[in-house]
């Protein structure tokens, strides 16, 4: 295991990453505040989810070696999180029905244009409802205090004495938890169960950034299969949340019976294809996913 030399290349590298984080969540929130009187905040929105998201990751990988203050962090950023993401249903949903009115062969017939488009414009009409409701002052002053208080204590913390083993038993603890959320029954199993899934992959994706620059033509190569993984699992779950929205007293319920089979198509094409990927990406043990690591970083050492 590689130790003392490896330290402060570790130290810079969570330091770098935590600030980026923190610096793209603070440009997120002003460009919404910017849209509070107007405009499309769905770009800004977005930005700030994947960098909420990012910074959950790192605060689970840092639960060990900072302790509870990572804990709080990380519960205060899932309620964030939260707040700022319930417009994301309908652009879901938006993203699933262009899915699935793609002509395709030997699949279910296409949604006509005139259908489409009656379920565009509903869609597009929740998602801006959606965001003007979430979008008010005290959402932003909060989002401001999380920030704020998550700037100040990466400050403060020893990032200088978290060693390379501390990242990467972090690391294979995360890959761990995403392959003991592998569905062993992809056939079987509960859309809650593969959004489960789903999360445990995101947070593993965005720790392993930590530590592309050992070698970055190898762990691009593995992160590009990872995120290929959760893109598949991220479709598979736009289109459950297309489903929800034709059940009863739903805003597409009248379209249900048209809607459903192509949606079902399309989702079972997801999971076969996540079904696949991950069973290559999470082949090898957590002990032997370890020791790739610690092997390719003693490797780039070597050839520094």
């Amino acid at each position: 295991m590689m130790h003392g030399p490896q330290a402060p290349p570790v130290a810079h590298s969570l330091r770098q990453v935590a600030d980026d984080i923190l610096a793209t969540a603070r440009a997120a929130q002003d460009q919404i505040q910017e849209r509070l009187n107007g405009g499309d905040p769905s770009t800004a929105i977005h930005d700030l989810r994947v960098a909420l998201k990012r910074w959950q990751a790192l605060l689970r990988l840092l639960k060990d070696p900072i302790g509870d203050e990572s804990v709080t962090l990380r519960h205060e950023v899932r309620l964030l999180a939260r707040e700022f993401g319930r417009s994301r249903d309908a652009q879901t949903a938006l993203d699933a029905l262009a899915d699935i009115a793609k002509p395709r062969e030997a699949e279910t017939p296409p949604l006509s244009k005139r259908t489409e488009t009656t379920l565009t414009r509903r869609l597009q009409e929740a998602r801006a409802a959606s965001e003007a409701a979430q979008l008010h002052a005290e959402a932003i002053q909060r989002l401001h205090d999380g920030l704020a208080r998550a700037s100040v204590c990466v400050t403060n913390w020893p990032l200088e004495s978290i060693s390379f083993d501390d990242i990467v038993t972090a690391l294979a603890q995360s890959y761990r938890r995403a392959r003991r959320r592998l569905p062993r029954k992809w056939e079987d199993a509960d859309p809650e169960d593969i959004h489960d899934f789903r999360k445990a992959v995101v947070t593993f994706r965005y720790q392993l950034d930590l530590i592309a620059p050992l070698w970055p033509k190898v762990w691009h190569a593995f992160i590009d299969e990872v995120q290929k993984v959760r893109l598949q699992l991220g479709r598979s779950n736009d289109l459950v949340a297309l489903g929800l929205l034709t059940q009863p007293r739903q805003p597409l319920a009248h379209w249900r019976s048209r809607l459903t089979p192509p949606i079902e198509s399309r989702r079972q094409f997801h999971l076969d294809r996540a079904r696949s990927l991950a069973g290559r990406v999470f082949a090898e043990s957590p002990r032997s996913f370890r020791k790739r690591i610690e092997a390719l970083a003693k490797a780039a050492a070597d050839f520094a």
